[in-house]
């Protein structure tokens, strides 16, 4: 974590294109990014012991959550929509990613993406193995998912999401990287407890629900 607390950074707009489609959202909402990778340790424990709690809790309308899976991997340009990864927990973290990240387009609501995110992130060692699981668990078309990841489809999808991850300035030094209205914060207190700064930032607009209390 040192290194990255209190230091603000913006992240591109590109990162923001899979939103939560519900129209009630409330103004002065909470946008919540999570720079992650799908067999990092302490992503699994963000998303099992912070984000789905939260998201249990808190009312849809309060927040709205973008999951950027690629965490401290590198995208090797080889020619024109074709790349090499290298992930930091290796190839099989590359796919799992790649399955993240069609999961992840294929869904509009930020329920159920944190919810199936989190059951693949659970037991990721397998990839295929567990989202096959959890797609059909929350009713998600798994043949779509698994095309999108093994084909090109899901190299692009990659390729965006390091794209968002390497213009955070400044560079990821921790991962899981947690924003709160595009900026950083303090991110000892958001990987400790997320709940309590994210009623924070919605206490100083006024807009904090009873959950917050």
């Amino acid at each position: 974590i040192k290194g990255t607390t209190g230091i603000s950074g913006l992240v591109p707009e590109m990162a923001y294109g899979i939103m939560n489609a519900d129209t009630s959202i409330h103004t002065g909402a909470v946008l919540i990014s999570v720079f992650y990778e799908c067999l990092c340790p302490d992503s699994r424990s963000f998303f099992t012991s912070q984000l789905l709690p939260l998201v249990d809790k808190i009312p849809i309308s309060y927040f709205k959550v973008d999951l950027i899976p690629y965490g401290k991997a590198t995208t090797e340009v080889i020619s024109k929509g074709t790349y090499r990864f290298k992930c930091q927990h290796g190839s099989l973290e590359c796919l799992g990613n790649k399955i993240h990240a069609c999961t992840i387009k294929m869904t509009t609501n930020d329920i159920i993406r944190v919810k199936v995110i989190t059951c693949m992130i659970n037991d990721n060692y397998n990839p295929k193995e567990i989202g096959k699981k959890c797609c059909e668990e929350y009713n998600i078309d798994w043949n779509v998912v698994e095309r999108c990841a093994l084909g090109a489809e899901g190299d692009e999808l990659l390729k965006q999401y390091g794209d968002a991850t390497d213009a955070l300035v400044p560079k990821v030094s921790f991962i899981p990287t947690i924003l709160l209205n595009k900026d950083r914060h303090d991110q000892a207190a958001i990987l400790k407890d997320l709940q309590t700064e994210v009623c924070n930032l919605l206490k100083k607009e006024s807009k904090a629900p009873k959950e917050c209390d």
